[in-house]
């Protein structure tokens, strides 16, 4: 039987992810400071709330999936927010990459109220939020996590349970300092081939078959006429942004320094999205760093 779920932050990822659910049977409710994604999703069945406070409050599970750690604790916490709305038993996951410490906190107020939580940030872009082919890291209990599986199992592909809750955020910011990175350079080393005369196709079919291959050259290559479905053959409209790619590199860099690790590469990458951010692309697609290397490659 499916339980009724409170989705807060239906934006680029979170209106397709709620949309599977509703497609899945789940009575969903659904709340967002935006109302036009609020209003897209009432005519797909969905029921619309007018703070996160009254889309918790006939939830059993409530779903936040927000930008950032303020977010969260806002949403969560502050005034109108989800706690207020919860009743004992019930569950939150919240699948945004935050910092896990703040995870942690959060999940400390949660419990002190009688409820349980769980962190389950994901991977996949709003090409996997549309498909329902996620990649989801969740962090918590492991009888929790089973109980919540089936959830897990509407909008995403791959769940796999990475341990206490705030591993799914240190796994998650694993996984996008290794995407940022690589998105950087992908972009560098094709900007240094296309300014010496190669053709980016020529490029992408020797490099996705050899050594250099990486997910971001095989499905965000930011040169249009590549590939199918790139978001620079559509003004590089976000899948994952470079803001958003940005602050994930600040919650690495942040961690590293915590743990006394070097993130030298994840300097170097958050300095380039800051580039391209500062030159207006902050909410296009994280591919949209070219723009960024083409401001700071010599003319002529």
């Amino acid at each position: 039987m499916t339980r009724p779920i409170g989705f807060v932050g239906v934006g680029t990822m979170g209106k397709s992810m709620a949309l599977n659910l509703v497609k899945r049977h789940y009575p969903v409710t659904v709340y967002d400071l935006n109302p036009e994604p609020v209003e897209e999703l009432r005519e797909f069945g969905a029921e619309p709330a007018t703070t996160a406070q009254s889309c918790a409050s006939n939830a059993e599970v409530v779903i936040t999936m927000l930008p950032s750690s303020p977010h969260v604790e806002a949403a969560v916490l502050g005034a109108d927010g989800v706690l207020d709305g919860m009743r004992p038993g019930t569950i939150l996951i919240d699948m945004s990459t935050i910092d896990p410490l703040v995870t942690r906190s959060v999940s400390e107020k949660v419990a002190r109220r009688g409820m349980r939580m769980l962190d389950a940030p994901v991977s996949g872009g709003a090409v996997g939020a549309r498909d329902a082919t996620l990649t989801i890291m969740v962090g918590g209990p492991t009888e929790l996590f089973e109980e919540c599986k089936p959830i897990f199992e509407a909008v995403g592909g791959n769940v796999v349970h990475c341990g206490e809750i705030g591993m799914g955020e240190v796994v998650k910011v694993v996984n996008n300092l290794i995407a940022g990175v690589s998105m950087a350079v992908v972009a560098e080393a094709f900007n240094i081939g296309v300014k010496a005369g190669a053709d980016p196709k020529i490029m992408y079919d020797v490099v996705s078959k050899s050594s250099g291959s990486c997910w971001t050259l095989n499905h965000v290559l930011p040169y249009p006429g590549v590939l199918p479905e790139s978001p620079a053959d559509n003004d590089y409209a976000a899948g994952f942004m470079v803001d958003l790619m940005r602050k994930d590199l600040s919650l690495a860099m942040s961690a590293a320094k915590g743990l006394g690790a070097p993130a030298f590469l994840a300097s170097v990458a958050h300095e380039l999205f800051g580039v391209a951010s500062n030159l207006g692309y902050g909410r296009r697609d994280m591919s949209a760093v070219k723009k960024a290397l083409d401001a700071l490659t010599a003319q002529g």
